[in-house]
């Protein structure tokens, strides 16, 4: 691998890590459409190399997130109880579709959220939250003295860690009612504790390619620095529509591959 494609990959790893810590998710909606589209990566690989510079862009935003005190690493920790496990079989089953089933699948998953997000953020904040026996109330107080008051419950948490990654944002946005700083902060705790185990096991089936993970995880590492800086300076709404618009791009390139046959 030459020194130019060693540098854009780091180039791109620094992109996706700015966004995926921005928004929560990690930044493996932007490298898997990449690797799949740029570089004819196969589904498996794809998700293997995806995953570890996700892990690489979480630890290092999720530093940025404690500090400003706006991550519930409580939560977090509850997610993660299932969530691990549940990344282990994600592993697994991703080497058991096809290529045009993975980007079919992923991207109908990433239009859904996009309608979903583009409803949501003009409402109004909070609302009411389903509500089990265990529904409690918290409270966070960040670096810059905001005040966050939300419901918080063991019983669906584990439920969510069931399905974490993207799912884990618009779980908590959409039925806890929790602030969107909150969610993406916590999101970013949440993908540090459960990915190692995913990781581990594709690097058990071989399934890493360490020559695209190596520099998108370097470049993960130092984007996952700016997205908790970037977050504190803007609204909700704009997360929003940060977050609404990326997965919609995602969405379209992986489905345009297919169309158009390139």
């Amino acid at each position: 691998m030459n020194p130019l494609l060693v540098a854009e990959l780091a180039a791109i790893g620094a992109v996706a890590g700015v966004v995926g810590s921005l928004v929560g998710l990690g930044g493996a909606f932007i490298v898997i459409p990449v690797l799949r589209l740029v570089f004819g990566l196969p589904p498996a690989e794809t998700s293997a190399v995806s995953l570890v510079m996700v892990f690489a862009n979480s630890l290092s935003g999720s530093t940025g997130y404690l500090r400003n005190g706006r991550a519930d690493w409580r939560l977090a920790l509850v997610v993660a109880a299932t969530g691990i496990p549940t990344s282990v079989l994600g592993a697994y089953l991703v080497g058991k579709v096809t290529f045009a089933g993975f980007d079919y699948l992923y991207s109908a998953m990433l239009a859904f959220f996009f309608v979903d997000l583009m409803r949501r953020r003009n409402r109004p904040p909070g609302g009411d939250p389903i509500r089990v026996f265990d529904t409690k109330e918290r409270t966070l107080v960040d670096i810059d003295g905001v005040r966050y008051t939300y419901a918080t419950s063991v019983v669906l948490s584990l439920a969510c860690g069931l399905v974490v990654g993207v799912i884990f944002v618009f779980f908590f946005i959409a039925l806890m009612r929790m602030p969107t700083p909150i969610v993406t902060a916590t999101s970013t705790v949440a993908i540090v504790l459960t990915s190692p185990a995913g990781v581990l096991w594709h690097i058990a089936q071989g399934a890493v390619n360490w020559s695209f993970a190596v520099p998108l995880a370097a470049g993960g590492l130092v984007g996952g620095q700016f997205g908790p800086l970037l977050a504190r300076r803007m609204t909700s709404p704009q997360l929003l529509t940060v977050l609404a618009y990326a997965l919609l791009l995602a969405a379209a390139t992986l489905v345009l591959k297919h169309v158009l046959g390139f």
